[in-house]
């Protein structure tokens, strides 16, 4: 007997301790962003971003005054962006939840999770070539190299789409009791889908709002980004918290 409740207890707590952990990867999304952000933003003093129209000396002259603060800036960001890797790990959960098992939404969000982390990682590698010894080269090869860093730090926002898509599609067809996503959630990602798509033709202007540091390529999709991240961190525990209050 004393055996049969033992195994009751354990089987109890598994539930409990996976929906604890869901929760610490729901916050790890907005501590994440503030992290990331203090780190490019504060430390590496990429905000405002460098415009695509300065000539090759001024992108070089920016290094050359900054390399310091960029490198300890990038370095910050790439330890930080790892801090998403739990918070895409329970929104893939949350969404099988809504499926009962993995369909073809959890393992779309799952494929284009993939590639959300090294969206923020790789880019920040170019940053820091540039960076390196930038007095050491030529002002067009600094320029270049700040050229790939702000093209795919930007233009890499077809698979956010993607995810946000199945996150709005899993907020419409939920079913769950407790919900799992509220139906003003799925609206908002589409919302976050729509103004982010300007982030995709950033290869195309070298001036004006749809360049890399345009309101319509920059500044719109970062904000609705951070809203998203945040959001979502407030959607997921709501939903875990109803859940694990239901199992009690």
């Amino acid at each position: 007997m004393a055996k049969v409740s033992k195994l009751r207890i354990v089987a109890g707590s598994v539930p409990g301790v996976e929906l604890t952990l869901q929760r610490i990867g729901a916050w790890s999304g907005s501590i994440m962003i503030v992290l990331y952000g203090a780190s490019f933003s504060g430390v590496a003093q990429l905000f405002p971003p460098l415009s695509p129209a300065s000539s090759a000396d001024e992108i070089a002259a920016f290094f050359v005054d900054h390399k310091l603060w960029i490198r300890f800036g990038v370095s910050g960001a790439l330890l930080s962006a790892a801090v998403a890797l739990p918070f895409l790990a329970a929104v893939i959960l949350r969404i099988r939840r809504v499926e009962g098992g993995w369909g073809m939404l959890s393992v779309t969000q799952l494929m284009a999770a993939t590639v959300f982390v090294p969206a923020l990682i790789f880019p920040q590698f170019f940053l820091a070539v540039a960076a390196y010894r930038p007095e050491q080269r030529s002002a067009e090869l600094t320029q270049a190299l700040d050229d790939v860093f702000w093209l795919w730090f930007i233009g890499i926002v077809g698979t956010i789409i993607v995810q946000n898509l199945t996150l709005a599609v899993a907020a419409f067809v939920d079913k769950t009791d407790p919900p799992t996503f509220p139906r003003w959630y799925g609206y908002l990602n589409l919302w976050v889908a729509t103004l982010s798509l300007p982030g995709c033709v950033v290869v195309v202007f070298n001036d004006g709002p749809l360049a890399w540091n345009g309101v319509f390529a920059f500044y719109i999709p970062g904000l609705v980004l951070v809203i998203w991240l945040f959001a979502t961190t407030a959607v997921m525990l709501r939903s875990i918290n109803a859940e694990q209050a239901a199992l009690a």
